[in-house]
């Protein structure tokens, strides 16, 4: 089978001719910019503050939110997080010569009727989380009418992770934190299995020679397992490169999150039992004890990335292994 024939660029003629496909589609939906750059920077820098002011209310909601319910305290480091991927890009968005009114319209419109169903209800947690979509939704179709739909796709991830500033509604986070108390509760009882540690277990109660736990909605670890959900997407972005080893890493964390925070619970159990009560009931060690283990989790994690990124290696083919009349 012969190489595809190359342009001076290396570009077989192939790409160039996909490249020609795609191309027509965006210029439909982009246009040349009427302004000069500074001139757009600054307005579309003015119309962000605006959309803050417009969403001050529900903004200020969310940081208090954030203060009350440990589940979402992740929140406050999502803007950081999209800040700094920008930043990373600047060049691009700030040199780009392109917009895209209609398709920006079209999405700031969307992001309305979103706060419409808003509109009426009171002051509730899933009132909140249509607000903030509503405003993550805002804010992409102001970035697509200021900066164009190719720059756009090319800050996709870091406007996707605003995603996680919505709040989760009640039936999502309910039925998040019922399937981590759950699961937790089994991978416990396979651990004392393990350790030959005589428990009786009666759902959520495990009954030890001296002490028995609960293992309640708190202990279901649902802030550590949202947490390792965000870090594992970023370090996909960052380190790896295909769909699949992505999409791996995602769920590599469910088992992960669930396996540290059975051991967690059969820790403090253990010592509660054979040393003192307080170490569930009243200590350090309960509050903060999931830090320690939530580090040694990411060092997991990250060394998972390292075995993606070999067989990342591996599965690709290297340039120029594929020869006349082989393949």
């Amino acid at each position: 089978m012969k190489e595809p024939h190359s342009d001076k660029n290396g570009l077989s003629l192939g790409h160039q001719a996909a490249s020609s496909v795609v191309l027509p589609d965006l210029e439909l939906l982009s246009h040349p910019l009427p302004w000069r750059q500074g001139q757009r920077n600054a307005l579309a820098l003015l119309a962000f503050a605006g959309l803050c002011a417009w969403f001050w209310a529900p903004l200020v909601k969310l940081f208090t939110l954030t203060l009350e319910n440990t589940h979402f305290d992740y929140v406050l480091l999502i803007p950081a997080l999209t800040c700094y991927l920008l930043f990373m890009n600047r060049t691009t968005i700030l040199t780009s010569h392109a917009w895209s009114p209609t398709v920006g319209l079209l999405v700031m419109a969307g992001g309305s009727v979103c706060y419409w169903f808003a509109i009426g209800q009171d002051w509730t947690q899933d009132r909140l989380a249509v607000e903030i979509l509503t405003f993550v939704v805002m804010c992409w179709g102001l970035f697509l009418f200021g900066f164009g739909v190719g720059c756009f796709r090319k800050d996709l991830f870091a406007l996707v992770m605003l995603l996680f500033m919505v709040p989760l509604p009640t039936v999502f986070l309910d039925a998040i934190t019922n399937f981590l108390q759950r699961s937790s509760a089994d991978a416990v009882d396979v651990l004392f299995l393990i350790l030959d540690i005589p428990v009786v277990r009666e759902r959520f109660i495990f009954t030890l020679s001296n002490f028995s736990i609960f293992i309640s909605e708190e202990c279901s670890g649902v802030r550590s397992f949202l947490a390792l959900i965000i870090t594992s997407l970023v370090a996909g972005h960052w380190f790896l490169t295909s769909g699949w080893s992505k999409t791996a890493l995602v769920v590599v964390v469910v088992p992960l999150a669930i396996i540290k925070n059975a051991f967690r619970i059969v820790g403090l159990a253990l010592l509660a039992n054979y040393v003192d009560p307080t170490y569930i009931t009243n200590s350090a060690l309960h509050r903060s004890g999931g830090i320690p283990l939530f580090l040694l989790s990411l060092v997991v994690l990250f060394g998972i990335v390292l075995i993606l990124r070999r067989c990342e290696g591996r599965l690709t083919i290297p340039s120029g292994s594929v020869r006349d009349g082989h393949a």
